[in-house]
This record gives C-alpha cells, sequence and structure tokens, in this order.
C-alpha cells in the first residue's frame, strides 16, 4: 500500500513499545522461518543443480535439443538410435557414423544459453560411449564463443560396450558463453549419451552437486526446514507427469527425465523444460543437512493438477503410492540392512537422514483429496507413529476449498500440521498480521507454506518485502499455532521465468537476492527461543482507495462502452473509442469499433487499463455486456503500483460475484447473462467503495486500517538478548518510546539491522545491494529509550539484558 508523501524530520509519528522480559511466552520453533524449493523459472536443471549440459541424455522431445553436429573436414551423419541402449530408462543416444574423421567429426552443446567457465578453475567431464567397428578414441574440447580451445581432454581407445569416460578441464581463460565439443578421431560407429559437464567448486564440493553461490544463499538464511520437490510438480500436470520420488535415486545415468509441468508456460521453448532428476531426493536430503534444515518432503497423493486435469488414482489403486510414502521413510531412517536404507547407503549416506516430517499432497482440495488423505495418514502412523504429518488447506485461504478443509480437521480428520497458502496484494498482508490471533490454541498447528506480496507487475521491491516482513510479525507472535512458514517461489533464472515474484534472481553466472530474500534472512538469522509480551500503541492509518481503472474477462469474451470516471459531480476522464490509444493491454484480443471497446478471446486473465494512479474519491461508470464464454467480465479500480481492485461479475463459472480489495474476493451469488447491457457504477470514497449494478448497490466493503508500526518481540536465551523485530510501512519515520519492563540491567549499546529504501525500489545484476540490510549501533539503551524506526524499514533489534 502507498502512503501520501510525508517529510521524516518534525513530522514524525510516535509511538509506544512495551516489552515484558521476564514473562516468556510461547517458544519459537526452530522451523519457523524456512524455505520452500520447487523446480519452477528453471530452478533445478540450469539453476540450482550444477550440471552445465543441457538434454545431457538426449531424451527432450527435440531429441538434439541444445546440441549440433561438429564436421572439421569429414564425412559421417549424426542421428538419434534406440536399438541396445544405455539402460532401459534412457532409451536415447546420439550416433556418429563416421566414413572420415577429417580433423574431427562429432557434436557440440551450447550449455543454458551457453557454458560459463573461469579462468583457473576445474570442471568434470563425463560421457557414456563405445565403439563400433571404431578403432580411434574421443577428444572433448571447450571451446569459447570464438572458437578458441579453453581446455582439451582425451580418452583411449573406446570399447564395444557402455562404459563411463571421465575427464578434467581446467579453463585456460574466462568465458560467459563456451560450449563443449566432443570429437571422434576415427572411422565407424561412436554411440554417446549422457553426456556431462561439472564445477569442481560445488557447494560442499560434492560430485553431482549444487551450484555453490546460489547454495550459499540458501545456507546464509539459516532455515529451519525445506520443502521439496514442490509444489504444482508434485502433482503433475496429469498423473504421467507426477513426481514420483524412486525414479529420482540411484546412478544418475539410470534416472528417467521427467516433462517439467510448468513447461506450458514457457515460450518459446515450451516443449523443452524437463526434469533431469539430477537433483532428486537423496539430493535434496544431502542439500538439507548441508544448510541445516529440516527436510520435508511432499509426496504425491494420488491426485493430478486440479486446475488442470483433475486426474485422480482411484481409491482402491492407491497402494502403490501409499507405499511410496512408507518407503521413503525407511529410505531416510532406516538401517542399512533394510531395503531401502541400504540404497541411501549405496548412494554413499550410511547415516539416517533424520526425516522427521512428510507431507501429503500439494494444495489439493475437497472430497476427493479428503477421502485419500486419510488413508495415507493411518499407514504413515501406523508404522512411523514419531512422523508429523503435513496435510493441506488448498490453494487459497479464507475460501471455500479452505473452509471445507478446516471443517474437517476440526471435526475428526486428523491434522497435525496444516499448509496454507497466501499470494496477495501487499494491502492483504498489512490487514492480516492478526490473522492467527484467535486460531485454536488447542488444534493443528500452521505452515504458512507458500506466501509472496504481488504488487501491481508483481514487482520484487522494498514495499511488498515489507508487507511481508509486517506480516510475519504475526506469525512469530503467534508461535503456538504457527510453526513454519516459507516464501515461493525460492528461485528465477532471468528471461526463464514462469512465476514473479521470486526470492532468489540469476543467471548463468551471477545471483542476487531480491529485498524480500533479506528479510527472510533476517528473521531466519534472529529467530527468538520464545515471544516476549509485547504492547504497541501506534497511530492507524486508513489508506484511500487511488488509482486508474480498467476492464477485463476471464474465460469469455465482453464489451464495454459509455466508459467515463466523475469527480465532484465532473467528468475528469472518458474513453475515447475510435482507437485503443491510452490503454495498457494484458492479455486478449482487443478492439475499439463503434464506440464499443471489445475482447474476443476467451482466455484466463485478461484485462485492460488507463487512468492515473493519483485519481482518489471517484465514480466509474460504464455499460458492461457478456458475448460468449464460462465467465462474465470484471471491471478494476484504484490501481496503482501496490495493487488493484476488482469487482468480478458472473465469475466461478458465472455463479458468484466478488469484490476483491486486497486479493481476496468477498462473494455472494449472482449471474451475468449472455447478451445483455449493464449498467456498472463503482463509487470510491476515502477508504470505502460501493458497486452498484444496473442502478441498486450490490456489494460494498471498506480496506482494513493499517498500523504506523508492526512489532513483535523473543527472547535469544544463548545470547541474553531481547529481540525486537519493527516495520514501518509507512513514509514518514516513527520515534518509539520503548520500555523494557522487568530487567535489573540493559547494556547500553545494542545492535540494530536496518532494511530500508523506497517503496519501488529492486535489486538487480546490476545493482545487486541497491536494498540490502546495514548493521548500525545503537547508543544510549535504557530500560526506557526512545529509538526512531525510518520511513519504509524493517528493523531488527538486538539489545542485551538481564
Amino acid at each position: 500500500m502507498t502512503f501520501a508523501t510525508g517529510s521524516q524530520g518534525a513530522n514524525a509519528q510516535t509511538a509506544n513499545l512495551t516489552i515484558d522480559v521476564n514473562q516468556a511466552g510461547a517458544k519459537v520453533s526452530p522451523t519457523m522461518h524456512g524455505i520452500f524449493f520447487e523446480d519452477i523459472n528453471y530452478g533445478a536443471d540450469g539453476g540450482l543443480y550444477a550440471e552445465l549440459i543441457q538434454n545431457r541424455s538426449f531424451e527432450h522431445a527435440e531429441n538434439l535439443y541444445a546440441w549440433s553436429n561438429v564436421n572439421r573436414g569429414g564425412q559421417g551423419t549424426m542421428t538419434i538410435a534406440d536399438e541396445a541402449p544405455l539402460n532401459a530408462k534412457n532409451t536415447h543416444f546420439a550416433r556418429l557414423q563416421i566414413a572420415n574423421a577429417g580433423q574431427g567429426f562429432g557434436v557440440a552443446n551450447i550449455g543454458w544459453d551457453g557454458i560459463p567457465l573461469k579462468a583457473g578453475e576445474k570442471y568434470l567431464f563425463s560421457v557414456y560411449a563405445r565403439g563400433i567397428n571404431y578403432g580411434g578414441g574421443l577428444r572433448a574440447v571447450l571451446e569459447d564463443e570464438n572458437g578458441a580451445v579453453v581446455g582439451e581432454v582425451h580418452s583411449s581407445k573406446l570399447s564395444p560396450q557402455w562404459f563411463r569416460y571421465e575427464g578434467e578441464f581446467t579453463a585456460k581463460s574466462t568465458s560467459a558463453k563456451a560450449h563443449l565439443v566432443i570429437l571422434a578421431d576415427g572411422a565407424g560407429t561412436v554411440d554417446l549419451d549422457m553426456v556431462s559437464l561439472f564445477p569442481r567448486n560445488t557447494f560442499k564440493n560434492r560430485r553431482n552437486g549444487m551450484r555453490a553461490d546460489l547454495a550459499q544463499k540458501l545456507a546464509d538464511m539459516k532455515p529451519g526446514f525445506m520443502r521439496f520437490p514442490g509444489g504444482c510438480i508434485v502433482e503433475g500436470k496429469v498423473l504421467s507427469n507426477a513426481y514420483r520420488w524412486k525414479d529420482t535415486i540411484g546412478d544418475v545415468a539410470t534416472r528417467p527425465q521427467n516433462w517439467n509441468r510448468w513447461q506450458d508456460a514457457v515460450e518459446p521453448k515450451a516443449l523443452q523444460y524437463y526434469q533431469t532428476y539430477g537433483l532428486g531426493f537423496f539430493e535434496y536430503f544431502q542439500l538439507c543437512e548441508d544448510i541445516g534444515a529440516e527436510p520435508v518432503p511432499i509426496l504425491n497423493c494420488g491426485m493430478a493438477c486440479q486446475f488442470q486435469s483433475k486426474e485422480l488414482v482411484p481409491l482402491a489403486e492407491l497402494d502403490p503410492f501409499v507405499q511410496d510414502a512408507l518407503d521413503l521413510i525407511e529410505f531416510a531412517n532406516g538401517p542399512v540392512n533394510s531395503k531401502w536404507g541400504k540404497v541411501r547407503a549405496d548412494m554413499g549416506h550410511p547415516a539416517p537422514f533424520n526425516l522427521k516430517y512428510m507431507g501429503v499432497g500439494n494444495e489439493q482440495w475437497d472430497a476427493p483429496y479428503f477421502e485419500r488423505y486419510p488413508i495415507f495418514q493411518k499407514a504413515i502412523k501406523a508404522r512411523y507413529p514419531e512422523m508429523t504429518i503435513v496435510t493441506t488447506a488448498g490453494p487459497g485461504v479464507d475460501d471455500d476449498h479452505w473452509r471445507y478443509a478446516w471443517d474437517k480437521f476440526k471435526n475428526g480428520t486428523p491434522a497435525e500440521i496444516v499448509d496454507e497458502h497466501y499470494y496477495r496484494a501487499p494491502q492483504w498482508f498489512l490487514s492480516n498480521d492478526h490473522r492467527y490471533d484467535n486460531y485454536d490454541r488447542k488444534g493443528a498447528k500452521v505452515f504458512a507454506g507458500e506466501f509472496a506480496a504481488h504488487t501491481n507487475g508483481k514487482r520484487n521491491n522494498l514495499e511488498a518485502a515489507l508487507a511481508e516482513a509486517a506480516f510475519m510479525t504475526g506469525l512469530v507472535r503467534n508461535a503456538d499455532v504457527v510453526s513454519m512458514a516459507s516464501y515461493a517461489p525460492l528461485f528465477a533464472k532471468i528471461g526463464n521465468t514462469q512465476w514473479t515474484p521470486d526470492l532468489i534472481w540469476f543467471d548463468n553466472e551471477n545471483s542476487y537476492g531480491s529485498p524480500s530474500y533479506y528479510v527472510q534472512q533476517m528473521y531466519g538469522t534472529n529467530r527468538p527461543d520464545h515471544v516476549l509480551p509485547l504492547q504497541l500503541d501506534s497511530g492507524v492509518q486508513n489508506a484511500p482507495f487511488t488509482g486508474g481503472i480498467g476492464v477485463g474477462t476471464w474465460n469469455s469474451k465482453a464489451e464495454f462502452k459509455d466508459i467515463e470516471v466523475i469527480k465532484d459531480g465532473k467528468t475528469i476522464w472518458r474513453a475515447d473509442l475510435s482507437s485503443l490509444n491510452g490503454w495498457e493491454q494484458h492479455n486478449g484480443e482487443w478492439k475499439a469499433e463503434g464506440g464499443v471497446l471489445q475482447q474476443s478471446a476467451e482466455a484466463p486473465d485478461v484485462s485492460y487499463f488507463a487512468g492515473d494512479p493519483t485519481w482518489s474519491d471517484y465514480t466509474l461508470s460504464l455499460k458492461a455486456r457478456k458475448t460468449g464464454g464460462k465467465e462474465g467480465f470484471m471491471i478494476f479500480f484504484a490501481r496503482n503500483d501496490s495493487g488493484v481492485g476488482v469487482w468480478n461479475l458472473g465469475g466461478w463459472n458465472n455463479t458468484l460475484h466478488g469484490l476483491d480489495l486486497t486479493g481476496q474476493a468477498e462473494r455472494i451469488p449472482g449471474k451475468i447473462e449472455d447478451n445483455r447491457w449493464y449498467d456498472v457504477r463503482i463509487e470510491l470514497k476515502g477508504a470505502t467503495v460501493k458497486a452498484y449494478l444496473n442502478g441498486k448497490l450490490v456489494q460494498q466493503g471498506e480496506r482494513k486500517p493499517v498500523t504506523s508500526l508492526y512489532a513483535v518481540a523473543g527472547r535469544d536465551e544463548k545470547n541474553g538478548e531481547v529481540i525486537l523485530d519493527v516495520v514501518n510501512p509507512t513514509n514518514e519515520a516513527c520515534v518509539a518510546n520503548i520500555n523494557l519492563r522487568g530487567v535489573d540491567l540493559v547494556a547500553t549499546m545494542g545492535k540494530a539491522l536496518v532494511l530500508s529504501g523506497a517503496p519501488g525500489d529492486e535489486n538487480s545484476l546490476q545493482a545487486p545491494g541497491k536494498v540490502v540490510p546495514r548493521e548500525e549501533n545503537v547508543n544510549d539503551v535504557k530500560a526506557n529509550f526512545a529509538h526512531t524506526f525510518p520511513a519504509h524499514s524493517f528493523t531488527i533489534l538486538r539489545l542485551k539484558t538481564k
């Protein structure tokens, strides 16, 4: 949310903070702050997983994707073959049939838009190869973008059977876009498969390991847990695409490739987004161990994505999925003489991973899920009663799916930790810091498993991060209810995103944390042992609606006309529909004809915007009609950088009207008829909105007021410190009188960690440190002292007391 501009001097706000230092409250779980990993935005292959070769096993739909033929004066052909493959799960390979090798005949791989190399660094190369009627060897060469040799290794004479050949490069120079060339030097047939190139310098120097800088950013957050492998890829778009953990362990050459459920969101590479499973469940467990995080695997519960195919495993056929859950626990924790414990030991980890948590299903909902979940719960608890099970409340909160789930949990369905997800506007997060104050203290715990503040345009800016930080004060304050929380998604590769915003951004060589990353890091590295009672007396801001207007559809077609904005009885803007000038399009097929704005694509999330983000206290008036499709139409108001209000008429398959002020719609029954013109009027006054249809008031709402400060306090017993987290999302500094009640001694100097800037500030590859926390000394600390919290800031104070 954006407040009117104010000064940071004489007009600073004031507040009072009283902390009862000797009245320990709820314990804060070590798993309070964690991370959620999903292979989206090229987060795994091409990202965290350090493999530098793309399509290394020739199993993409386009088998030679990222590969090309290299002929240096020879004669031959390159094809894809599948007879006598490397193994039954890796059935395609490249075949070179060479009449004359010349100076070399072979293949080249470009990696992910180039292979990054650093001078002096070592790189591990391997390939499975065989020679048929072939007496030569292989030469593997790293070449820079100009063709200069950066490194070179040779193999001896090839075996007629598949054999893994290895070598090590030391890069002679630095290159951002190198490529790997494999050349045969004789006549005959050469087969190649599972071509691999890894930097030796992976995180913890592990073979088949993680990219060092990205994994280090995870470690630097000190996460209490890591949830993996997703997310929607757990479900799969269809069941054949669902994530099955047993496919991801053992020798990487025997792991089948799977197409990524997010591939249909990638253009123009829609058929080329895959999971090699090189980053599999063993690697996930090992990474958790390396960064000190509890592993929280999520398993498919016999359901594909309910947003897409809705494919279900019949209840009578669930046994293999239930067995997967039981076997995973044995894989993680079983002795080396157990079936799956031996598999773990053979992979190099005889000690158990000490798995404590397991999730059954990812944001599934309603009867199909609650028919399946109890089957898993009963089987897991019967064999492993110590295992804590994470269940789900659906894809959102405060909606029908969420209510259905919590009704089940309150009426006999066993639940220990319930996963809730929310992607909402910053205003929602600022208005919901007390969300868990009234949850049942004796009921199931909550896992805030996926959350992020979505500004208009879904920017990774400071405004969004501060809204998240404010909301998280409520998570910590309610530590007796909330035991786990994680932002989502975690990673995004620049130029390869299907979802924004994201926590950590990267390209092939560099990475940076968003402002939201630093919020999560600040919380993770400053977790108290228990909460302290805190009384906050600060000002309240009831921010008015401000912003432009818009129209849109969702899986429907519609027309709009006579669109005008009225303020104080005067028309301040009228749409000129002789053309589309002045409008901002988001999806759809729009045209202006005869004074009518027409949208003719039956597609989701279609909108058209106009107007001034500073407009306030206005009336939007227009006529609209649905001309086809499943739903009605949408009217947008108060659109600015922070978000947009929506009146969704005939939404939810044309059964409901929904007025959405913060990212969560208040719904009432309603339907929009085809080919009927409706008069629509939306009146904004201050922080209230009234929505009229054909002259009748249908819905109304008001933004919840936002406080000047958000705060939570706790105690670090080991260091004898009070930890005070304070968020000031306004653009006026706030002078707070801090009273440490019940202390005998206070160190006169404390420490402050401060994240601040302008609301729209973002980090980037060019300016990765634009929004980062800075450490400051806090002088003249007493049992009662004043401290100024800057505008647009998140501050953590650490005060040593006795």
